[in-house]
């Protein structure tokens, strides 16, 4: 394996009218290993609240923000600390927002919540904009509701009623094995 320790960079220019020659040299080291950037694309323009009665929150690169139908539904307010999770029932996913002091993120006073890395990409599985409603049974906990549609598991559908296996009435030799 080759490594550069140190390169050196010798310009030459010319001036065209007098004939002059210039000569500059720069010595580059301590070279390191490239870094690989990510490139990323803004997913939706941020814009000024719209006055929507229906509580939202849209998704933006790096954080979530809130629509003030929201911040009046949950009763979140600046500098509270909100976390925003993943539950799982069964086979379905939902996310979900709640306050945690310890886990969460601070609200800003314009209403968003840090969402980055894999948090972020979970969440645009689900869509860029929420509709939030308060989750049944628990106090503070709000349910997200994306605007993509999730695909279906694959569900084996089992008949009601299962033979047993012990049961002599069925007929063997009726089946081929092979």
């Amino acid at each position: 394996m080759l490594e550069i320790q140190s390169s050196k960079l010798v310009l030459t220019l010319v001036d065209t009218e007098t004939g002059e020659v210039f000569t500059k040299e720069a010595t580059f080291g301590d070279f390191k290993e490239p870094t690989k950037k990510t490139t990323t694309t803004t997913r939706t323009k941020k814009v000024k609240d719209d006055g929507s009665s229906e509580p939202h929150a849209t998704l933006f690169e790096g954080k979530i923000q809130l629509n003030e139908a929201a911040m009046n539904l949950t009763g979140f307010e600046a500098d509270m600390k909100i976390d925003i999770r993943f539950e799982k029932k069964g086979r379905v996913i939902t996310p979900i927002m709640l306050e945690d002091p310890s886990k969460g993120n601070r609200l800003t006073k314009s209403n968003t919540i840090s969402c980055r890395g894999s948090k972020n990409d979970n969440l645009l599985e689900y869509g860029d904009v929420f509709v939030v409603v308060p989750y049944e049974g628990k106090n503070n906990v709000f349910k997200l509701i994306g605007n993509k549609e999730q695909p279906e598991d694959d569900i084996i559908d089992v008949p009601e009623e299962i033979t047993d296996p012990e049961d002599d009435s069925i007929d063997v030799d009726e089946f081929d094995i092979f």
